[in-house]
């Protein structure tokens, strides 16, 4: 989406590496319907487990609409 963000979602992050394959499969086409433009924007605080490559990996297939802190 190249429109300025009407809807912006954050997510705090912090050791959620087993849930977070399924919060993006939900999320992102939940957000696409809305047929608005959003970004999702992701703060990890710190996690241990492979929370930060899970959200890289995100980021690499939906840099339009996500944001990685």
């Amino acid at each position: 989406m190249s429109a300025a963000p009407q809807l912006s979602v954050v997510i705090p992050v912090y050791n959620e590496e087993p849930n977070l394959p399924s919060l993006f499969a939900r999320l992102y086409p939940v957000l696409d319907g809305l047929g608005r433009p959003y970004e999702v924007i992701f703060t990890n605080d710190g996690s241990a487990d492979k929370s930060h490559e899970l959200l890289k990996a995100q980021f690499a297939a939906r840099p339009d609409v996500t944001r990685v802190i």
